[in-house]
């Protein structure tokens, strides 16, 4: 029977005016505490940026002030022992590598015999983080046997910027700048020594707040395509001046690939001065693809023809400009 019911029940039993039961907190058990924590829902293991967890129990001594590692004997938490019984406050803070607090959670235990707290940390001020990048090419082959120098990245509207291909291929991986947590664009470009595109990839990066995230890209071979145009009516062929002396008219440009029937530039496009011919593309995957050209003055538009015959790409193959496919967009 509870110490507090058998105390009550003999005060009954005995009749007298004079017996008060007393609720006393500390009365119970003396016990330990356990506090098992994630951050944000993430494990240590996940929550890369935690060197530690800060532990704070006011009016208590801890051992080493405090300070534990973020996981203890294969356990994300910490055991603290002998605690007389009663009610205690804590503040847990998750601290980087410069005790910087990134998490934190605070309430109160109560002891009456050992008593596990679970406590799921808080992000703490800038939620910014980063990514850790590596990178693959066909085949698994390293810088070397892909015979990649250096690769170009582009992040969301920033510059590109040039990195030694060996930065991407070594634990951990290649350190971004810090981003919002979010959906970002990213942009592969592996360069040979002389500067030519071998291989490509773009697509999404995701990064969370607080921590960072570890992103692996499989860049795949390109090749390209130099492409020209001229205008015909059915008898007369015309160039850009012709059709338009004000300089504005623009081309829309399309591969579709012949294998899977999707077009590279989607239902947009790639929109280019007319003037500006001949256009270099050399971010193709090698293969077959039609050529669609189109362009509108006023209410008169040219297309080029949907049988003409495919061009091939050839993997790391960069036709110049003075070989440029020329194509014929006639007058609909």
């Amino acid at each position: 029977m509870n110490s507090r019911l058998l105390l009550a029940f003999l005060c009954l039993a005995s009749f007298s005016t004079g017996c008060i039961v007393v609720d006393d907190d500390d009365r119970g058990y003396p016990g330990d505490v356990s506090f098992l924590w994630t951050f944000q829902g993430l494990r240590c293991d996940q929550a890369r940026d935690v060197f530690g967890v800060n532990v704070e129990i006011p009016g208590e001594r801890l051992h080493n002030g405090g300070r534990f590692a973020c996981n203890t004997g294969g356990v994300d938490g910490i055991t603290l022992h002998d605690f007389r019984a009663g009610t205690y406050p804590f503040v847990l803070r998750a601290v980087d590598v410069h005790n910087v607090v990134i998490y934190e959670a605070q309430g109160t235990f109560r002891i009456d015999g050992n008593t596990t707290v679970r406590a799921d940390l808080m992000g703490q001020g800038d939620p910014a983080s980063y990514a850790l990048l590596n990178w693959t090419f066909p085949g698994n082959a390293s810088c070397g046997q892909a015979g990649v120098a250096s690769v170009d990245i582009t992040l969301d509207e920033r510059d590109p910027v040039n990195f030694p291909c060996i930065e991407g291929q070594r634990s951990p991986g290649l350190e971004t700048p810090e981003l919002e947590p979010g959906s970002h664009f990213i942009e592969f470009i592996a360069r040979d020594y002389d500067g030519n595109p071998l291989y490509y990839f773009n697509g999404e990066l995701v990064t969370q707040a607080y921590n960072p995230v570890s992103a692996s890209f499989n860049l795949y071979a390109v090749g390209g395509a130099a492409i020209s145009w001229k205008f015909s009516d059915g008898s007369v062929t015309m160039d850009c001046n012709q059709i338009d002396p004000s300089g504005a008219l623009e081309v829309n440009v399309n591969f579709q690939d012949t294998a899977t029937g999707e077009w590279v530039y989607g239902a947009l496009g790639d929109w280019q001065e007319c003037r500006a011919k001949p256009i270099t593309y050399s971010f193709l995957r090698p293969g077959s693809y039609k050529v669609s050209l189109y362009a509108k003055k006023g209410n008169t538009e040219y297309r080029s023809n949907s049988n003409m015959a495919p061009i091939l790409v050839r993997a790391h193959q960069f036709p110049p400009p003075d070989q440029a496919l020329e194509v014929t967009m006639f007058r609909r």
